[in-house]
């Protein structure tokens, strides 16, 4: 006979799931908090201030939010 678990027990479940899949941030991965503690970080390295170690996935997802210079078309030659 199966276990039923109650609203209560799945909401600590996902909270222990989210605690589990952060980083060094402490917010959830590609959530808006999580891109603008990036974002920040990213500025502070650019800068030379202090800033945590950047993660692969941080940099990665201030690169894909940054609209490249190269977005208008180029002039014909």
């Amino acid at each position: 006979m199966k276990r039923r678990v109650g609203k209560g027990g799945i909401l600590q479940r996902i909270e222990a799931l989210e605690a589990r899949s952060t980083d060094d941030s402490g917010l959830v991965p590609d959530s808006p908090e999580w891109l603008a503690f990036w974002q920040q970080q990213f500025h502070l390295y650019v800068n030379g201030e202090e800033h945590v170690p950047l993660t692969l996935e941080g940099v990665r997802a201030v690169m894909q939010a940054t609209p490249d210079d190269g977005d208008a078309e180029a002039p014909a030659l």
